[in-house]
């Protein structure tokens, strides 16, 4: 593949800020949807241009966090004050359904066959199960304290549950929605992701200052590793090679190599960040930042702050959809 190289325009509008990149192959295109709290909307943002695209006011209060279907077609957004969640045709960007949930509904995951949307609910310590066929909640799980974010396994027979109260993770029968051991994490576990393999899954365990590692199959804990500041939000790279993590406190983005099971860089950002994502190329992060009410766009290749996009105000959910859908 050829050398293409994709030059952004310098601008500054605000806080936002653009500055030059250089890609190595093929460019692509992705829809980056943010959560914006206190104005109770969603910013639809083009990370080609890093410029935003739409504003979506889904009609749930203090949107909170946000999850694609695996083809796409649906984007679901779960709303913290008014205990549901928003479905949204992600090409129309047009609300067609609205689901009860627990309370304080808060993280959210699609099952990878697309069959069943799993909500996590702090407020009442359980996990909403909707089937997306039906459009209906076939099932209400118990899980552990102040349950934050919920992530299935690549093949989807089990799904995590960071609990946040009590210190741990949840490990679900997928099929039969038992609990079939909870796995001991630090106080505050909240971002969660789990490698494309389904064997390594890594926790942020903000009140306590570190990230857990986590054998995914045995469910041991491989690697308790320091990170001062709050760490927060977590994602992998598509390749799995290293996780990247937002600390709230410190206002940097940590990568974790996550074959040495340690920090290699800091790279600071924002100012109280939240939650991270990155597109499906691996070639850029976004993260939100609460008190600068902006998006924070990195270069995973030079590792580097690209952009600064203003966005709603109280920015925390965020999630990638690949503009190829449609």
């Amino acid at each position: 593949m050829g050398r293409r190289v994709v030059k952004l325009a310098p601008w500054i509008t605000g806080l936002a800020l653009v500055v030059g990149v250089t890609w190595i192959g093929q460019a692509h295109a992705y829809e980056a949807w943010v959560t914006n709290q206190e104005d109770h909307t969603v910013t639809v943002i083009d990370t080609e241009t890093n410029t935003v695209l739409d504003t979506i006011t889904p009609g749930g209060k203090k949107p909170h966090n946000v999850a694609f279907s695996p083809d796409g077609a649906h984007a679901f957004v779960a709303n913290v004050a008014s205990n549901d969640v928003n479905m949204i045709e992600t090409k129309t960007r047009k609300v067609i359904a609205t689901f009860p949930a627990g309370i304080r509904a808060h993280g959210l995951a699609v099952a990878p066959d697309g069959k069943q949307l799993w909500v996590a609910n702090p407020g009442s310590n359980d996990v909403t199960v909707i089937d997306l066929q039906l459009r209906q909640t076939i099932d209400t799980i118990p899980v552990g304290k102040a349950p934050a974010l919920v992530v299935f396994d690549p093949k989807g027979a089990r799904a995590f549950v960071s609990n946040g109260g009590s210190g741990d993770l949840s490990v679900i029968d997928a099929k039969s929605r038992k609990i079939i051991t909870t796995i001991e994490a630090g106080k505050g576990a909240m971002g969660t992701d789990i490698t494309w393999d389904g064997k390594l899954l890594l926790v942020t365990a903000g009140d306590v200052d570190r990230i857990d590692v986590i054998d995914a199959i045995s469910h041991q804990v491989k690697a308790r590793i320091p990170r001062e500041g709050e760490p927060h939000g977590l994602v992998l790279s598509p390749d799995g090679k290293r996780a990247y993590v937002g600390s709230r406190k410190a206002n940097v983005v940590s990568i974790v190599d996550c074959k040495q099971l340690k920090i290699i860089k800091d790279i600071p950002a924002g100012k109280r960040i939240d939650i991270i994502t990155i597109t499906p190329d691996g070639r850029r992060l976004y993260v939100t930042s609460r008190d600068t009410n902006t998006v924070i766009a990195i270069d995973t290749l030079t590792e580097k702050v690209v952009a600064e996009i203003p966005v709603g105000k109280d920015p925390h959910g965020i999630a990638v959809l690949p503009a190829s859908h449609h």
